[in-house]
This record gives structure tokens, C-alpha cells and sequence, in this order.
């Protein structure tokens, strides 16, 4: 699938945006594309994320000096590719980047959404609009990004259906009966939040859904800050159809409330979904510096746009100047230049080929355990990116430890699939970049390399709200990784501080017997508690995979005998 991007001009010496996802939400968000809004969007296939590759083509396209802008709608495959693309162009160029992750929707209540978060709806198209103004206005990155977090926390978005899409090559799983709509159903045929039968009339369905925006005594659903309700605000109303639906002009005609700004149309569709979703931008003013902002941000939105999925749009003739065409792209071209690290070239090489030993040997009882739980592929997948690793050990700069872990991150995107897949690599891809932010003329010592995990550790974890007691490869991880850093700064010899670190992961995975899984596709479709009991008296598969790793790297420490904590990697 191709990138699309607008050229930056050689005098435009301003922050960039980007965005993406799946195909099927047209005109999102390559109609984005244009002067005052996205400088680039990523298409992945239909409802599903972009590539890695394919992200960091985009951000190669539109690199600028003042930084790039990422915004994405918070689903876990985008929020880890899009994630991982960006550690990556920070590890391997430098560049600076923020993400912002739009969470807009209000059918997912708090309890049940606790450890993912509210996914990202059609409110992502206003933000798109007020950062795409505040970068042409000359605002810096820090600038634009404060902007649109706080029109993010100020969104709330509720959609409804008359039944689900359809998926090409899919059969339909919404079964609505002809006197039935559902309250809540998302972009991708998710589940909504109460099925109403029989249908209500408009009115009392556009009453339903502002109670879900609105409402304050709901403690799971009141999410903005301060209600308009009870506050004096600057409201903006945007009615969007999915894209089968032709109700948009009647469900805005019914909403009486007063608002500063009303836009209806088709801005994040679902394919052909027979429904519409109601977004709210709730701008309080009841403070000199919230008013300040509430202007700011309305301004934004007038702002003038080329792009041509924003409706309404002013016409051209009203600019001072022509608008670059967009341009597509299936790939450009990559020029890296990464600081050279030195380590031990024999140490790291042995490292790698002892946790493949490890892994090979554990993967049998892995893949047994996740078969009683999951789909039985962890061992597999783990030993398959391992193996893509051990066998491209010829074109690896083992004797640069930057050079070596920006090389496996690449591998593991490659060679590993899944969401374990782009856990890790966004921790190596981390821990690459913070190699290089020691700027090292010698060979790194262990204290260095477990500062280096640590650093790496807590990137990943902006990604991930996994923690220990969680029943995920993070019961393992994190303390693995606390513990190093804790035998580091102790002044341990590297082999006692990973035996220490080796001896917390295995406890953190058997205590995943215990633990009730909270993340995964049952966190949205309510699995039942039948479900979760089934899992009762099984360790974590990925925690286990933590755990031979962690053996692997003590194998090949200890067989190189080098316990000074000075020479761990010279």
C-alpha cells in the first residue's frame, strides 16, 4: 500500500505531520493530505495497521528540521507499528518526533477500558485540522503538540448503527434485527455499548447519544473535563456518516444545543456502514488562559485547507498561493548515519546464538501452554525471530553494539509477528537509541548496558499500560530488567547481578499461575469470567519467553567468564 505525501518546499522550515491506518475509513486519512492539514498518511489494508516499513518511509518523506507530529487512532496494532516506526527514526537518524494517541470515544466505559484506553473515532479528523493549522502558523513542535492534547482530552465521540459493514472476503458477524440499532458500534464492526429495540425515533436516539457525551452522573462515560453543560464553552459539533447512511443533515438538524462550529458529512467512514457518529470538541472559556486556548483553537479550524477530504473547505481562489500537489510513494529511499559503539564482537555473537539455544529448548513446553490459552504460536514466533537473527549474523556490526541492535530491531520487525513481535522490537529498537545516546568512545561497561535497559524499559512502557500482575510478557520483563539495574548500581559482577535479574523473571512468570489475563480482544467484546478461569494454574507463554532469554544471556556470560563489572562488553 502506498504513502502518500506532499513535498516540503525548500523554504518551509516548519513542524510536519503524519498520520495513518487501515483502509476503509475514507476519505481518512490520505484526503487529509494537504496545505494546513497532514503532510503524509500511511494506508494499511483494509482495517489494518500500516507496516513498520511502511511508517518509516512516511516519516523519511517529510523529515523537517522542527520535527514531525504522529497522530493515531488508539488501536493496539497502530498504536505499537506506529510506535515502533517512530523509535525507530529517532534511533537510527535522530529525528524528533512526538505521538499522539486519539481516544475519543466514549462507548468503551472506564473499568472496562482501563488498561487500553478509549479507541480513536472521527474526532481523530479535528485533530488532524487544528495541528495542521498550528504547523502552518509557524508553532513549534512542543507548541503544537500542547494544542492538540488538550482538543484531544476535550473530544468525546459516540457512534450508532443500523447494522455492521461490509468487509470484502468477510461474512457478516452483525446480525441486527430489521427493528434494531445498536448504540455504540464502531469503525470496525466492534460491538457497541446496548442494542435499543425497537429503533427509537431521531430525536430521542440524538437524546440517547448526547446523554452518553453529556451525561455526568454516568461515573464510566463522563470523560470530558468539564461539562458545557454546567461550564461556558465553545462547543463543536461534527456529525460524521460511515459511510452507508444518509442521515447526517437530519441528526444535526435535531441537535438544538448552540454550537461555535457545525460540520456534517462523510470524514471517518466505515466502509458502508449504515450509521453516523456524533463528535463533540468541548472547549471550556470559563478561565482567561481556557478562553485564550478555546479562540486558538477555533481559529485552527478555520484556517484554510487543500485538503480534500475536509468538508467544508474554503475555495482556492481565496489563497495567496498554489498548494504542492501530493505526491505517492511506495518507498523512499533510507540514508542512516548511527554513532559506532564498540562492544565485544565474540560476547554479543555468543549472546544471541546461547538465547537461541535457550529458546529452541523451551519452545516445546511455550507452545503447549499457549495452545490451552491462546492460539498456540508464541514459542514459534519467538524462536522464528531468534533464528532470523543467528542466521543474518554475517551482516550484523557485531562490533558496534549500536550498530548490532538497530540491525536486530529491523530482524525482529521482519522475523516476528504480532504484538509480541512489536514489543520487542520497540524495546531493541529503544535500547539502540539509547546506545547511542552515550555517545561512548570505549566499549560500554555493564552498569552502561543495564542504565541502557532500564531507558529501554521505559519506552516500551509508553506503549504498553501492561504491568506486573498483568498475566503478560511484562510479569517477566520488568522485573528482569529492575533487577540488573538494581545489581548494577550495587557494584555486582555482571554474572551475580544476572543470575539475580534471571531468578526475578522466573518468579514473576510462575506467579502468572495466579493472575487473570486483562489484556487482548476480550477487553472490548466482554469475554465472561468462564473464560478467564480457563487460564487458571497456566504461566504466561510470553513471560516464559522472557525467561529463556534471560537464561541464554547468563549461559553466555558465565562461559566467557568475564564477572568484572568494567569488562562486560570489552
Amino acid at each position: 500500500m502506498p504513502v502518500i505525501y506532499r513535498p516540503l518546499k525548500a523554504s518551509e522550515k516548519r513542524v510536519t505531520l503524519l498520520s495513518g491506518g487501515g483502509s476503509g475509513h475514507e476519505p481518512a486519512h490520505a484526503g487529509y493530505v494537504g496545505q494546513g492539514m497532514l503532510d503524509a498518511a500511511v494506508c494499511g489494508a483494509i482495517f489494518a495497521s500500516p507496516n513498520v516499513i511502511q511508517i518509516e518511509s512516511g516519516l523519511r518523506s517529510i523529515q523537517s528540521p522542527p520535527g514531525s507530529l504522529v497522530i493515531v487512532k488508539n488501536y493496539t496494532g497502530d498504536k505499537l507499528n506506529f510506535g515502533l516506526a517512530v523509535e525507530k527514526s529517532r534511533a537510527k537518524a535522530g529525528n524528533t518526533v512526538k505521538v499522539l494517541m486519539v481516544d475519543d470515544d466514549v462507548s468503551v466505559g472506564r473499568t472496562k477500558g482501563r488498561m487500553v484506553g478509549r479507541r480513536g473515532l472521527a474526532g481523530t479528523v479535528l485533530i488532524h485540522k487544528i495541528a495542521g493549522a498550528a504547523a502552518d502558523s509557524g508553532a513549534s513542535l512542543d507548541d503544537v503538540y500542547e494544542v492538540v492534547e488538550y482538543a484531544n482530552s476535550c473530544l468525546a465521540t459516540i457512534g450508532v448503527a443500523l447494522n455492521g459493514c461490509d468487509v470484502p472476503g468477510q461474512q457478516q458477524h452483525v446480525d441486527l434485527t430489521a427493528d434494531e440499532i445498536e448504540l455504540g458500534m464502531r469503525i470496525h464492526n466492534e460491538p457497541g455499548s446496548r442494542k435499543i429495540k425497537p429503533q427509537p425515533g431521531m430525536k430521542s436516539l440524538i437524546d440517547d447519544m448526547l446523554a452518553a457525551i453529556l451525561g455526568t452522573t454516568d461515573t464510566e462515560r463522563n470523560y470530558l473535563p468539564k461539562s458545557p453543560v454546567a461550564h461556558p464553552s465553545e462547543v463543536v459539533l461534527l456529525v460524521n456518516n460511515l459511510g452507508g447512511l444518509h442521515g447526517g443533515r437530519t441528526a444535526k438538524e435535531q441537535i438544538h444545543d448552540p454550537a461555535s462550529r457545525v460540520y456534517a458529512g462523510t470524514f471517518l467512514s466505515a466502509l458502508n456502514g449504515s450509521g453516523f457518529s456524533i463528535t463533540l470538541l468541548s472547549l471550556p472559556k470559563d478561565e482567561p488562559a481556557a478562553e485564550k486556548m478555546a479562540n486558538r483553537i477555533l481559529a485552527y479550524l478555520d484556517a484554510p485547507t487543500s485538503a480534500v477530504g475536509w468538508t467544508p473547505s474554503l475555495p482556492a481562489a481565496g489563497w495567496s498561493e498554489t498548494a504542492p500537489k501530493a505526491t505517492v510513494s511506495k518507498c523512499v529511499a533510507e540514508k542512516v548515519e548511527i554513532n559506532s559503539i564498540p562492544c565485544n564482537e565474540r560476547l554479543l555473537t555468543s549472546i544471541l546464538t546461547s538465547i537461541k539455544v535457550s529458546l529452541v529448548r523451551d519452545e516445546p513446553h511455550i507452545t503447549a501452554f499457549d495452545t490451552l490459552m491462546g492460539d498456540g504460536d508464541c514459542g514459534t514466533t519467538l524462536v522464528a525471530g531468534i533464528t532470523t537473527i543467528t542466521d543474518a549474523m554475517s551482516s550484523i556490526q557485531a562490533d558496534s553494539l549500536s550498530h548490532a541492535t538497530v540491525s536486530i530491531s529491523d530482524l525482529i520487525s521482519k522475523g516476528m509477528g504480532g504484538t509480541s513481535g512489536a514489543l520487542y522490537a520497540i524495546f531493541f529498537t529503544a535500547f539502540a537509541a539509547a546506545v547511542q545516546s552515550l555517545n561512548a568512545t570505549a566499549p560500554v561497561s555493564f552498569p552502561n548496558v543495564a542504565d541502557v535497559a532500564s531507558k529501554a524499559l521505559a519506552t516500551l512502557q509508553h506503549y504498553t499500560k501492561a504491568d506486573v500482575g498483568d498475566r503478560t510478557m511484562m510479569d517477566a520483563l520488568i522485573p528482569f530488567i529492575h533487577a540488573l539495574s538494581n545489581g548494577a548500581k550495587a557494584g555486582l559482577p555482571a554474572t551475580e547481578a544476572l543470575e539475580k535479574a534471571r531468578a526475578a523473571a522466573d518468579e514473576g512468570s510462575t506467579a502468572t499461575r495466579n493472575m487473570v489475563s486483562v489484556f487482548g480482544r476480550s477487553t472490548y467484546v466482554g469475554a465472561g469470567s468462564e473464560a478467564e478461569d480457563e487460564t487458571k494454574g497456566i504461566p504466561d507463554p510470553g513471560a516464559m519467553g522472557i525467561v529463556a532469554i534471560a537464561q541464554g544471556i547468563l549461559n553466555a556470560v558465565q562461559a566467557a567468564g568475564r564477572s568484572e563489572r568494567r569488562s562486560f562488553m570489552s
